[in-house]
């Protein structure tokens, strides 16, 4: 998500610091719609079902 939408932030607001874009991102999230986060979340687990599969010894 915050991939996503950091670059529309930052060129509407040049001066804040990415502390501050991350505070605007996160209250954005919090506010979405549930089929954007269940979209987002399906990403997620899809990209660590990649991982889990390319580095099955890996632990953290």
């Amino acid at each position: 998500y915050r991939k996503d939408h950091h670059k529309a932030v930052k060129q509407s607001n040049p001066e804040l610091s990415n502390n501050e874009i991350s505070v605007i991102l996160g209250r954005q999230w919090n506010y979405e719609e549930d089929e954007v986060r269940m979209h987002y979340h399906m990403m997620a687990m899809e990209i660590k079902r990649q991982v889990e599969k390319l580095h099955p010894d890996y632990r953290y």
